[in-house]
């Protein structure tokens, strides 16, 4: 948790000379300008592959907050930290929870409408927290990439219509050390 805690103290970090200038970035091509940062909160959905070995696919629901520094129009920073538990996996009793934080870059095709599809790539790390007997409360290295469409519901809130990413972790889980999973998100963000 203290590995966690240190990430999220060096984005603040990084991230606190864009917020003392937050301010939009002008576009002559848009019907507004784009805000500096953005923050929004997500409902996630992700359709594991474990346990290892096998398929026993199952699902995990939890949530994550992004936080998303425009530096163009088309180009930001992003960083994702997500959560999601799943309790009686495949009816073994066992529960697992993933901590995914992640930090990349999205690009944004901004055009005359109101929705704005988007691709992004993020790298960072994994943290599963299980009472499985070969693996408590692991970090390894993760990454996703994927896409997604927002759309303007007023001049301060945009909702994140979806968003479906692949995610790869290598957490140590006595097979393979692999792990693909899928990851789709709906939400709301807040334009500063």
């Amino acid at each position: 948790m203290t590995y966690l805690i240190r990430v999220a103290l060096v984005v603040l970090l990084l991230v606190a000379p864009w917020a003392a200038r937050a301010q939009a970035i002008p576009t002559g091509i848009f019907q507004e300008d784009i805000p500096r940062l953005e923050f929004g909160m997500n409902y996630n959905y992700i359709h594991a592959n474990a346990p290892p070995g096998q398929c026993g696919c199952f699902s995990l629901n939890g949530g994550s907050g992004v936080l998303l520094v425009n530096l163009t129009p088309k180009w930001s920073a992003v960083s994702d930290v997500s959560v999601s538990h799943a309790s009686n996996v495949n009816g073994t009793g066992q529960s697992i929870t993933l901590i995914h934080y992640l930090f990349g870059m999205r690009y944004s095709k901004r055009n005359h409408t109101r929705f704005v599809p988007y691709g992004q790539v993020l790298f960072g790390g994994a943290k599963e927290d299980v009472n499985f007997q070969f693996v408590i409360n692991r970090n390894a290295f993760g990454l996703s990439g994927g896409g997604g469409v927002t759309t303007r519901l007023s001049r301060r809130f945009d909702l994140n219509i979806v968003q479906v990413e692949y995610v790869h972790t290598r957490v140590p889980n006595g097979q393979n050390n692999s792990q693909n999973d899928t990851r789709v998100s709906t939400g709301v963000f807040y334009r500063f």
